[in-house]
């Protein structure tokens, strides 16, 4: 017995040592966790203030300006950010409403605090006379060419909103949490009177506060927490990108409960035989086996799919990168469309399991390349392949695509994925992190979020060149329609017959600040998506409809002007209602104005149809634009009785070759279209006519109208009122 008991408590004293390892080991994952979670909601206003930051805006402009861009802007930020500033080289703080402030005093304004590498700095707090509230400072730097820091674009977050997020984090139902800054301060305490007052160590092996913590050490000191004296141990973890550090205080009464469980085990193994000894044992490595798999696989492991958990493939992700260095590496992100949606109407449980077997196809589809998977939250997955070549990486992840999407057809709910995709190889001069590579992922993959007929996105500056500049566009749009910056401009019809005009074509364009005259390849595919279209649709509409009225009371001669009427207006009533209280308020008549439709758009065919014999009914004429462009249907020229049939230039472009000689057979083709246009009785216009052959063809074949750059650009509005006296005096 004696033996057993000394065998008993070598054993115990080891187990004993263990336990606290892997107690700690717990400690330092939650802590890291923690941190991790504090990081990405930083990064979250990190990110609210990028949107609105332009570098060649801010390096370039007055401060007065981008005063101006801020005001514009303050609103669309992160719901916990306070006020948004600009601080420029000089330390004045330009803030919203026009306030200006000398910053000289501020330790965020210090120069030296920022290296062109620096992402963003975090102030100590401050007291806030506009948010009226303690607040952090976050700061984002930008440099000129020759790394000499230009300004600060900075947003104040009130101390407030940090403690709603710190307050989640719990132990054993109690906070423990303090946020310290860069000085040692505290920034959060559980104990509010604490805020501001610094950190003192309890004991010597603590190093110093202000440049060193300890993160891999606990430390018993005595503190006040809710009212209880409670001897703690507590752990610290700089938070990445960030001058701040998470510290979590872990009551010891959770080890020394593991360390009463087994002195109470070593009185039983004295009182029984060996026989409890070996029961003792099993008991150990059942109790050693759930903290295990409860405090460590957790942090690895997803528990719904089993993949990798979003902390542990970042880990992995970098180790493969490193050991790599010159390799191709392809990240992709996929998620479900809708995924609330199917949450919310067939619960949690269906959801789970939707989620489940996703994974499950994500794994097989993998599973050759030797890839790296995991699920980040909800249903994210994020994946990274070593490849050889971009061209062949595509191939391989178009055809498992493919392979996805057929056995998804046999689930008993239809779900389709998305997905978006970054290449990259690593680069000595600048190292690319797995966080940043996860969001270019993720940014290619919102570019397609209301595009169902694409499943997946690739990333490239380009992309996010045209985001930014969605972005603006679609801030901007109401303030430019009500300050006029959207203007009417003209392009003449010509009659073959006798080279005379016919009429003009109403186009639109934007006038920016910015970006110069935009034209509507630029702002018209993102207006139809967020429906502003109609809005600028009507717009147009009175734009003309004041012209003609001017030139008609004024006695010049006019032609008759075509408007675009946009896929968007899909409710003949309303559209009808709207367009005549407009043209009604204009003393024109209706054979002055023609109206071009669009066949490929949202409307069905008798929608298109109500509204073609309504426009005849007033007495307008109805055009088909952009007929042959490759939806158009020729079912369609039965079904709705338009009058004149527009046909796209890339008919034109067809019928020549490189060497600008006609190809017969392109030719013949439409010539028959204008055959059949003839036998419908329909008249027939061509846009794009560019060239001498293109025009003669055209007239050989008996063509009405054409439009394009051989007769005119489109001309402002007087340069075309001086068109049409020129062409009508000739």
């Amino acid at each position: 017995m004696i033996l057993v008991f000394i065998l008993t408590s070598f054993t115990m004293n080891k187990s004993q040592n263990q336990a606290k390892d892997r107690y700690v080991e717990s400690c330092i994952t939650t802590l890291e966790g923690y941190s991790e979670a504090v990081y990405f909601y930083f990064e979250n206003f990190r990110t609210s203030l990028n949107s609105i930051f332009d570098k060649n805006l801010f390096s370039s402009i007055e401060p007065s300006i981008i005063q101006e861009w801020i005001n514009l802007n303050k609103d669309f930020m992160h719901k916990d950010i306070d006020t948004v500033f600009y601080v420029n080289s000089d330390k004045t703080g330009y803030f919203p409403n026009n306030v200006v402030r000398d910053l000289k005093n501020r330790e965020y304004v210090n120069k030296e605090l920022y290296k062109p590498d620096t992402p963003y700095y975090i102030s100590n707090v401050i007291y806030s006379e506009f948010a009226n509230a303690p607040v952090l400072i976050m700061c984002l730097p930008y440099f000129n060419e020759s790394n000499e820091l230009k300004g600060l674009l900075c947003a104040g977050i009130k101390l407030a909103s940090i403690e709603k997020i710190i307050d989640k984090i719990q132990i054993k139902g109690k906070n423990f949490v303090y946020l310290l800054d860069k000085t040692g301060r505290y920034v959060i305490h559980p104990n509010k009177s604490q805020i501001g007052l610094s950190y003192v160590p309890s004991q010597i092996e603590y190093k110093d506060i202000s440049t060193n913590y300890v993160s891999n050490k606990g430390f018993g000191i005595l503190e006040t927490i809710n009212d209880d004296n409670v001897l703690v141990d507590l752990y610290f973890n700089k938070v990445a990108d960030c001058n701040l550090t998470l510290a979590i205080a872990f009551p010891k009464t959770q080890l020394e409960e593991i360390y009463s469980q087994q002195k109470s085990t070593k009185i039983t193994i004295l009182v029984i035989s060996i026989l409890s000894l070996l029961i003792f044992v099993f008991l150990e490595t059942s109790l050693l086996d759930y903290c295990y798999k409860n405090q460590l696989i957790s942090s690895v492991y997803d528990s719904l799919t089993n993949l990798f958990s979003r902390q542990h493939f970042e880990k992995l992700a970098e180790k493969q990168i490193k050991k790599n260095p010159k390799s191709k590496f392809m990240l992709i992100e996929a998620d479900i469309r809708g995924f609330k949606f199917i949450n919310q109407n067939y619960g949690e449980e269906a959801a789970d399991k939707m989620i489940f077997y996703f994974s499950t196809l994500l794994n097989k589809a993998v599973a050759p390349y030797r890839a790296i998977t995991c699920r980040g939250y909800a249903d994210h997955f994020f994946i990274l392949i070593e490849i050889h070549n971009v061209y062949k990486a595509m191939s391989g992840f178009k055809s498992q695509t493919e392979f996805i999407n057929n056995e998804i057809k046999r689930y008993d709910i239809p779900f389709f994925p998305k997905y978006g995709i970054t290449f990259f190889r690593q680069e000595k001069r600048r190292p690319v992190s797995v966080k940043e590579l996860i969001g270019q992922a993720s940014f290619a993959k919102s570019t397609i979020k209301g595009n169902m007929l694409q499943s997946f996105a690739i990333y490239n500056s380009r992309l996010l060149d045209k985001a930014n500049e969605e972005h603006y566009m679609e801030h901007r749009m109401e303030n430019a329609l009500e300050k006029g910056e959207f203007f009417v401009v003209y392009q003449p019809k010509i009659h073959l017959a006798d080279d005379r005009i016919a009429g003009g074509e109403a186009l639109v364009r934007w006038r920016t600040r910015e970006f110069g005259i935009l034209t509507p390849d630029k702002f018209i595919p993102l207006f139809e998506r967020n429906g502003f279209i109609t809005k600028l649709d009507f717009y147009v509409y009175e734009q003309v409809f004041k012209f003609l009225d001017a030139q008609l009371k004024a006695g010049k001669p006019v032609v008759p002007i075509a408007v675009n009427m946009s896929r968007n207006h899909n409710k003949p009533d309303k559209f009808m209602h709207d367009f005549m209280t407009l043209f009604n308020k204009y003393d024109i008549p209706p054979n002055l104005v023609q109206v071009e439709i669009i066949e490929r758009s949202v409307m069905d065919s008798d929608t298109l149809c109500e509204i073609t014999e309504r426009l005849h009914e007033k007495g307008f004429t109805v055009a088909m634009d952009d007929f042959g462009s490759g939806e158009s249907s020729l079912n369609m020229l039965t079904t709705v009785p338009v009058d004149v049939l527009k046909f796209d230039r890339f008919f034109l472009l067809s019928i020549m070759d490189e060497k600008g000689a006609l190809d017969e057979k392109s030719a013949r083709f439409i010539s028959s279209l204008i055959d059949l246009s003839k036998t419908l009785e329909k008249k027939t216009i061509f846009e794009g006519v560019e060239t001498v052959q293109q025009r003669d063809f055209l007239k050989e074949i008996r063509c009405d109208q054409v439009q394009g750059y051989f007769y005119s650009r489109p001309l402002s509005e007087k340069d075309f009122v001086d068109f049409i006296n020129s062409n009508l005096s000739v």
